[in-house]
């Protein structure tokens, strides 16, 4: 079902231990590979992350991918959520192990119709579930992802993980 709402929308999931995928070398370079409002979503958490006394997030490219496939996936199909029956990749952990990035935890936010990532933050930020992923000492990885629909709305992603 496409969701087509004017105002922004967001959604979270999370999920934690186990693992599923292939060993995978990480790097915090990886936040250089994305667009621009991908690497600004990853110092805009990490700057939040900051503010509560927090370590960063690492970037890596593995989860920069996840999160990129998830986003192009749902600005293709029109929808916002974390399983998109009928995509290449529809879970979560299919996105991972299609990355090749092996977890111990991991965890998702999702949103759209935000006009910058700055305004999808904001959003997050003020949902306790989005938040707490954000906020979340246990993960210690981000991969962000950015993509616009047909008619130019945007759709946002933050993949958090924990390497195994």
């Amino acid at each position: 079902m496409a969701h087509h709402l004017t105002r922004p929308l967001v959604w979270f999931l999370v999920l934690a231990a186990g693992c599923s995928s292939p060993a995978s070398p990480t790097g915090v370079e990886a936040a250089a590979h994305g667009s621009s409002q991908a690497v600004q979503m990853v110092s805009l958490t990490n700057a939040e992350r900051s503010q509560a006394g927090l370590a960063p997030f690492a970037a890596t490219s593995k989860l920069m991918q996840a999160a990129q496939i998830h986003a192009e996936q749902m600005a293709t199909l029109g929808q916002t959520a974390h399983s998109l029956p009928g995509a290449k990749y529809p879970n979560p952990q299919d996105r991972l192990a299609a990355v090749g990035y092996q977890w111990s935890a991991y965890a998702e936010n999702v949103a759209y119709g935000q006009g910058t990532p700055s305004a999808a933050l904001g959003a997050w930020m003020g949902s306790s579930g989005h938040r707490a992923n954000i906020l979340n000492a246990g993960l210690t990885e981000l991969g962000t992802g950015y993509a616009t629909d047909a008619s130019g709305r945007p759709y946002y992603v933050q993949v958090f993980g924990n390497p195994r």
